[in-house]
């Protein structure tokens, strides 16, 4: 009896410990730190992703989801400390395969990031081995194999990636046919360059190099040349500029002097472009036509609004006032070259 009454004190004392320990932690789990890391990142507070993630590795140094994400936020900061994160972890093993495809990507855009473009292709392949469908590493591994103008290895990943994600077929149908041209222009087979690069610009979404392309083989033919430059113009707004210079070396050389004007006026017939307003003016005023160039700055002054987010295309028309009011011949010329500068390093058309 008396054994009993001092085991009943013992007794509750391991019962309240059972129920301590088994109570719910108010200390986050990794996973919720983990998450909080994520959001931090989403957040654009990096520093504070940057002290949870330690404090996760100091706790477990077996978190390899938490070494892949640090040495990800470190690659800004110190892209070597960062590859030899993801060189460690991916050597880790009974890696799932989701992690390790993961980590491939991971160190392929350390790579990159390292100008080391061989090491990181061979970090996309690896995604490949894992996860043969896998959108992501196909497309990096046709970007890079575009940039080496590697074209049969372009054409293979854009087949893949059409055979895979039938949905990008209409997308991507005509740089298809454009690298299948360039594969044919490596093997000298001239008719078939120029029976896919012509077949590349009728599709409904047309690959801007394809035209790019087909002025450069008739760079001899100017009117032939300067149709496709102006067809890229259209399919890649942003590279009209460009598009539109090399138009103008081309009738300069043929000393085909009005026609250069006679396109500007053409383009700004029903729609505005920045650069081709301003060359206009710039050639209405060298021909000392102020009222030509006043006529098109009232044409398009009243279509965009000074606060709007046409805003640079209305700085665009007010330098090119600016530019008319003057008689100054530097003036006008700064006017100008600054005008180009916005239209270039915004990418206005």
């Amino acid at each position: 009896m008396n054994i009993a009454i001092y085991l009943i004190p013992v007794f509750i004392i391991l019962i309240a410990i059972y129920i301590i320990n088994k109570r719910p932690s108010q200390q986050p789990s990794d996973i919720e730190l983990y998450n909080e890391a994520l959001k931090s990142i989403i957040d654009n507070n990096h520093e504070r992703a940057f002290t949870i993630l330690k404090d996760i590795i100091a706790k477990d140094s077996n978190n390899t989801e938490a070494y892949l994400l640090l040495g990800n936020l470190l690659r800004d900061k110190d892209i070597d400390q960062a590859t030899k994160i993801h060189q460690s972890i991916i050597v880790r093993p009974k890696l799932s395969k989701e992690l390790k495809v993961q980590i491939h990507q991971a160190l392929g855009l350390d790579y990159i990031e390292l100008d080391k473009t061989v090491r990181a292709e061979d970090e996309f392949k690896k995604m490949l081995e894992i996860d043969p469908k896998n959108r992501w590493s196909l497309s990096m591994l046709k970007d890079i194999a575009t940039d080496n103008k590697s074209w049969k290895d372009a054409l293979d990943y854009e087949k893949r990636l059409i055979k895979y994600y039938p949905e990008i077929k209409k997308r991507d149908e005509s740089k298809l046919n454009y690298f299948i041209a360039m594969d044919y222009k490596d093997k000298n087979n001239e008719k078939n360059y120029l029976y896919y690069l012509k077949k590349s610009i009728k599709a409904d979404n047309p690959y801007s190099e394809s035209y790019l392309e087909l002025s450069s083989h008739y760079i001899e033919n100017t009117d032939l040349a300067m149709e496709y430059l102006m067809g890229f113009s259209q399919a890649n707004p942003s590279g009209s500029v460009g598009a539109f210079k090399q138009i103008e070396h081309l009738l300069f050389d043929d000393k085909r002097f009005d026609d250069v004007e006679n396109l500007y006026k053409k383009i700004l017939k029903d729609e505005f472009n920045s650069y081709a307003f301003n060359r206009l003016i710039d050639i209405y005023l060298e021909k000392s036509q102020k009222d030509e160039a006043m006529d098109l700055v009232d044409k398009f002054m009243p279509r965009f609004d000074y606060h709007s987010k046409s805003s640079n295309k209305s700085y665009v028309i007010r330098l090119n006032k600016m530019k008319i009011d003057s008689d100054n011949f530097d003036t006008r010329k700064a006017l100008s070259s600054f005008c180009n500068d916005i239209i270039e390093n915004e990418k206005i058309n």
